[in-house]
């Protein structure tokens, strides 16, 4: 075996390449599950994060809010290595250097991240797709046909059940409603038993239920996972959130619970509006 094959403390790099990262798990033993410490990132003259430190507690359910361009998305592309830091660090755990890991490496770490707009194989059933997002060889034919391990199948009943589309999973994802595969690609993410769930916009696009529902779900993920969650919608901030990030210009404006930051005199004059 290689240096560059070899477990390396921090996922650290061996030239060009990166190295694999010790398969030990995040290290929470601080009780702090995302570390972002002074993070910039400039593309060209624009700075889309701006000196942004961040950290995210093990079993929080933290909101971020802000205007458009305020850098949500790029925030998020750092945790999930998509964009490197142009300064300071990201850390999941204490042992996990984001900013010297690949995406892939990431999303085996434990981080899982689910995007506006669902992508789901909509010629795919309910039960077909949970099947494509379990760990382990990604070939068609493998993952539909092979025999499902223990924990495979634990991980297959958990997704269905706390998704609710048990009744579903032999019809076509492409049949479901905008919702429906909402919560079809956040059990394929929980196929892959995340520590840390991103959620971007999860509510976009849907009707008051699905919404209601949503709001129901986010608050039982929060019982076995860490999530950050990206939302314009405040009414369903107000349902979920505990502690609110607000940012803008890159940088954070406030944090505390939505009705502090709703009282924030520059939240209000730089997002909220009067």
């Amino acid at each position: 075996m290689s240096n560059i094959e070899k477990d390396i403390e921090h996922g650290g790099q061996v030239g060009e390449q990166y190295a694999r990262p010790k398969q030990t798990g995040p290290d929470f033993t601080h009780g702090v599950a995302l570390y972002l410490e002074n993070v910039s990132v400039w593309f060209d003259a624009f700075r889309a994060l701006n000196d942004l430190s961040l950290y995210i507690q093990e079993g929080e359910l933290r909101c971020i809010i802000g205007p458009n361009g305020a850098g949500k998305t790029t925030l998020m592309d750092v945790i999930t290595g998509k964009t490197r830091p142009t300064e300071g660090t990201a850390f999941f755990g204490q042992n996990y250097n984001l900013a010297k890991m690949s995406t892939e490496q990431i999303a085996e770490s434990g981080i899982g991240r689910k995007f506006q707009k669902p992508t789901v194989f909509e010629n795919f059933t309910v039960m077909e797709n949970l099947l494509l997002a379990a760990p382990k060889d990604k070939r068609v034919k493998k993952s539909l046909f092979r025999k499902l391990s223990a924990d495979a199948q634990l991980a297959l009943d958990e997704s269905l059940q706390q998704i609710r589309l048990q009744e579903f999973i032999h019809k076509p994802a492409g049949l479901l409603s905008h919702g429906q595969k909402q919560w079809l690609e956040i059990g394929m993410l929980l196929m892959q038993r995340p520590k840390l769930i991103l959620l971007d916009e999860p509510v976009a696009g849907m009707t008051d239920a699905e919404t209601e529902r949503t709001a129901e779900l986010c608050l039982e993920l929060k019982k076995n996972h860490t999530l950050v969650v990206v939302e314009h919608d405040m009414s369903f901030i107000d349902t979920i959130s505990e502690k609110v990030t607000v940012l803008a210009q890159g940088a954070i404006l406030a944090e505390g619970t939505l009705a502090e930051v709703q009282a924030n005199e520059e939240v209000i004059e730089k997002y909220l509006g009067r």
